[in-house]
């Protein structure tokens, strides 16, 4: 197949703008609940058969798209889906592009711009094999307040149509709704999100929303947080008493479900983009931590984008959401609308450290409780009450020697008032970033990560002591050992 480069988009928006045209709009994503989003499951359903049909060579087949975000460095024994790959040294073109595979700056500064382009080439393929010319993925709208949209919906549960997948949670495969304690989690996490002030940053809103709820739901439909356990036969390992594909970055996009997951996390992202939080990161940051954007057109061409392209693409959409979170009704900006918002984000390198202190405790089942001192209780009033444009940032620093099946929610808590939501530490991927699985030195020495929290709105205006609380959820045997707690700002 032929292999070309996009040239530049016209630029719809200028540098100082913000939303789109509403002339570039041409699609709608739906709820999948909606009669539109019904429709457009079944486009779906019609679609993934023809491409379950076709060759794992095919770049618009389903095992090839699975494979662009990643597949496993092995297949154990001979690879029944797909002969032509057995190890990582047989990879075609595109695949293992995802931003999971390893941790780093441009990995997180790409996050979401990635995932929007693979899902938006994905649609195309769709749109193209369906036949349904205004056709656009619908999501997945867990979180809700309605029972109905944290069920999954019934065409992805119909084990004779394509869209099935037996790999996953069985709550969720069985029909019922996301249990209580685990739709808690997902809320605290979207509401948490909306008033993040930051895109960039380890505390910033693409960082934040990677764990929580993107991890979280990986894992939740990957069955990791199932009580009691529940293992899988997982198709594309090969492995018995697997996760499920969800659970894990190398088979997390053979499960259709992926895709109204991701049209969701693009969802939250394009509601606090065009909200009064929103913030951009700067071409030029793109351009210093650049990313690895190819895909397959539904022509079969490969199409490889430059930085500049991938800018002008995720800011200029040519879809919207038939509504968005965060109280917004209004998916872009009409033409008459304000566009003075800035697109640049603040930058977390002007971060000074308030107080920090070791702890090297693991965080048992029962939870974790550290009492901030008076000293730096009254160091961090300090800064709220006085500095009024800083924002303060709660840092924890652990350390694992394998993926965690765990999740644990972290909280601030004053003395006769209710505990504040500060984030949740999901693990989803931990394994695959870090080279965790089949690297010894890894696993005796332990990955240190970081969990980083804006608290500025979670702070009470006091110099009492304070409590940060951390409660563990699973039933997961992985150690999670809390070796520092700080607290810093930004300007």
């Amino acid at each position: 197949m032929k292999k070309i480069t996009i040239s530049l988009f016209i630029i719809l928006i200028t540098l100082s703008g913000y939303g789109q045209s509403a002339d570039n709009v041409k699609y709608v994503r739906h709820n999948v609940n909606t009669a539109e989003g019904q429709a457009d499951l079944l486009a779906m359903n019609t679609a993934f058969k023809k491409m379950r049909e076709m060759g794992c060579e095919n770049g618009l087949g389903w095992y090839y798209q699975g494979a662009i975000h990643n597949i496993p460095d092995s297949i154990a024994g001979k690879n029944e889906l797909c002969a032509q790959y057995q190890t990582s040294k047989d990879k075609l073109w595109a695949w293992g592009d995802c931003t999971h595979k390893r941790n780093s700056e441009a990995a997180n500064l790409n996050f979401l711009l990635w995932h929007r382009l693979y899902i938006w080439y994905l649609e195309k393929i769709v749109r193209d094999l369906s036949g349904k010319q205004d056709f656009a993925i619908p999501y997945w709208n867990y979180g809700s307040k309605e029972v109905v949209d944290n069920i999954l919906p019934k065409e992805a549960r119909d084990k004779s149509g394509s869209l099935y997948a037996p790999a996953r949670y069985s709550v969720l495969n069985n029909g019922k709704p996301i249990p209580d304690k685990d739709l808690t989690q997902i809320q605290l996490a979207l509401e948490e999100l909306r008033t993040n002030p930051s895109f960039t940053g380890l505390a910033g809103f693409s960082k934040n929303l990677e764990g929580a709820p993107h991890g979280f739901m990986h894992d939740l439909v990957g069955g990791e947080y199932a009580d009691p356990k529940e293992s899988y036969y997982n198709e594309i390992y090969q492995l018995k008493d697997f996760s499920g594909l969800m659970a894990n970055v190398p088979s997390a996009g053979f499960d259709p479900v992926f895709w109204l997951h991701h049209s969701m996390i693009d969802r939250i992202w394009e509601s606090w983009d065009v909200s009064a939080y929103g913030q951009r990161p700067t071409l030029d940051q793109l351009k210093a931590n650049p990313w690895t954007y190819e895909f397959i057109a539904p022509n079969g061409q490969h199409v490889t984008y430059t930085m500049e392209e991938v800018y002008n693409i995720v800011f200029n959409l040519d879809y919207k959401y038939d509504n968005l979170l965060y109280g917004s009704k209004t998916p872009v900006l009409a033409s008459n609308e304000s566009t003075s918002k800035k697109k640049v984000s603040f930058q977390d390198s002007k971060e000074k450290i308030i107080w920090e202190q070791k702890i090297g405790k693991t965080i048992e089942n029962t939870g974790f409780t550290h009492k901030v001192t008076s000293t730096f209780s009254k160091s961090t009033n300090k800064v709220f009450k006085t500095e009024a444009n800083s924002k303060i940032i709660l840092n924890l620093d652990v350390v694992v020697y394998k993926e965690p099946k765990d999740f644990y929610t972290v909280y601030l808590r004053y003395p006769g008032k209710a505990d504040q939501y500060v984030g949740t530490m999901t693990f989803f991927g931990v394994a695959h970033d870090h080279g965790i699985e089949g690297n010894h030195t890894a696993a005796e020495t332990g990955i240190k990560l970081n969990f980083s929290y804006y608290i500025s709105d979670d702070l009470v205006n006091t110099d009492k002591n304070f409590e940060i609380i951390i409660k563990k959820s699973g039933i997961g045997d992985a150690k999670v050992t809390l070796e520092k707690i700080s607290v810093s700002k930004t300007n």
